[in-house]
């Protein structure tokens, strides 16, 4: 019989740790939504969209890729290469965020910001971005402990910093700036650190990632760079529209109402971090359907947790808004909409299993169709509802239907790439 080794029963420390580095996180925009005003809170939303549109283009599909192949190069004790991609990454990242940075001049809005906010929330999204490449490194060596003390120590001086300026400035431009200067310090730390671990220096590193970049596998990652597009485009969808087209303090309550999904969707990431790498290895060393167990377990497991703990949650939210946030009493009628959203959301690992098993190109055109069919219906029923303006609550379901409608394809992808892998396996025997 075998027994788990005490090094082994350390890294479970990860649970604690990176749950209340993500609570911290994740409390900063509640936090916000208390010391901003409403119109405030609404432009620092929309701060936080505009973050996440950067953090969509995800080096261009080089970071899925990181993801998949660093763990791999590490088992395989090729730790330059790994480097040398996430060496990559970084280049890449700063080339275009550079030029999107630049773009910030013309007269263009985006979200309802323009000029110098714009800017500041494309540098909010660089520098998350540039803290999620640096800790890839972590997770692929398998050091949750590590990876999970990463996240915690720069949660908590993000929470205090933001807050601080928040209360001095009243600006969510400032204080989404100084979010970005936190982020960027921290991620230049752990890649510094990643970099003296691996015997490399940036000189060495920017010549070997110059030279292998002839040698990066654009058929692989644009296909990645479609799927991170799509996928993120429709779970912001709603959002996008909301701030586009709802008044300020209306868009204010939908974005306050939306916090339970950027929590499910921040708790997604965290665990998704951690499983990623053992869904790779499972399929590598067991085989799919083992693979596929684990994803199926994460996936139903999730959501039968979520759903369970909807009604504890809604009473909690409930009565925290009423003793705390009564400038945002809106938000309660959105709050029931929004727990399913989040439900789906955090029960999604069917797409990091079909993406393991190769079928980046079939998830990229079924979620596409997915993406599409619920926009019809939303639109559809807009038209039979005869409705002549739109309300938060339009797009809470616009919301509900993208969520539905991206879960259900991607565990339609993961079920027939199962099914392929076994009967070739059937076939070869």
């Amino acid at each position: 019989m075998t027994t788990e080794s005490p090094a082994s029963w350390r890294q479970l420390w990860y649970l604690p740790l990176l749950a209340i580095a993500m609570t911290a996180t994740m409390l900063r925009v509640l936090v916000m939504a208390r010391l901003l005003d409403v119109p405030s809170f609404g432009q620092y939303s929309a701060g936080l969209l505009v973050a996440s549109l950067f953090g969509m283009l995800g080096c261009l599909g080089l970071y899925a890729l990181l993801q998949r192949d660093m763990p791999m190069h590490f088992a395989r004790g090729c730790s330059r290469r790994a480097m040398v991609l996430m060496g990559q990454c970084v280049g890449l990242t700063c080339i275009y965020g550079s030029l999107l940075m630049l773009t910030t001049n013309l007269p263009v809005t985006v979200a309802g910001l323009h000029g110098a906010v714009l800017a500041i929330a494309l540098f909010n999204g660089f520098s998350q971005q540039l803290f999620l490449i640096a800790t890839v490194e972590s997770r692929s060596h398998g050091e949750p402990v590590r990876f999970a003390m990463q996240n915690l120590l720069r949660s908590l001086p993000l929470v205090a910093a933001g807050s601080l300026v928040a209360v001095l400035t009243g600006s969510p431009g400032w204080t989404l700036f100084v979010e970005a200067l936190v982020s960027l310090i921290f991620a230049t730390a752990i890649y510094m650190k990643a970099l003296h671990r691996a015997k490399m220096g940036m000189v060495l590193l920017a010549y070997a990632a110059w030279r292998g970049w002839r040698n990066i596998p654009w058929a692989s990652a644009l296909p990645l760079l479609g799927i991170s597009i799509v996928v993120t485009t429709l779970t912001l969808l709603d959002r996008w529209l909301g701030a586009e087209l709802l008044q300020a303090e209306a868009f204010a309550q939908y974005a306050f109402a939306a916090i339970v999904v950027l929590i499910a969707q921040a708790l997604q990431s965290m665990i998704n971090a951690l499983a990623y790498p053992s869904l790779a290895r499972r399929f590598a060393l067991s085989g799919s359907t083992q693979a596929f167990r684990l994803a199926a377990g994460l996936s139903l497991g999730l959501l039968a947790l979520s759903a369970m703990a909807s009604l504890p949650l809604y009473l909690a939210a409930e009565w925290a808004v009423e003793h705390w946030y009564e400038d945002y009493q809106q938000a309660i009628d959105l709050l029931p909409i929004m727990l399913a959203v989040a439900a789906l959301r955090i029960a999604d690992f069917w797409s990091s299993y079909a993406t393991i098993a190769g079928k980046e190109r079939r998830l990229l055109l079924f979620n596409l169709a997915g993406g599409l069919v619920s926009c019809i219906v939303w639109v559809s029923a807009l038209f039979l509802g005869n409705d002549e303006t739109l309300r938060s609550e339009n797009f809470a379901w616009l919301a509900l239907l993208l969520a539905f409608g991206l879960h259900a394809t991607s565990a339609a992808v993961a079920q027939i790439a199962r099914q392929r892998a076994n009967s070739a396996i059937a076939s070869n025997t």
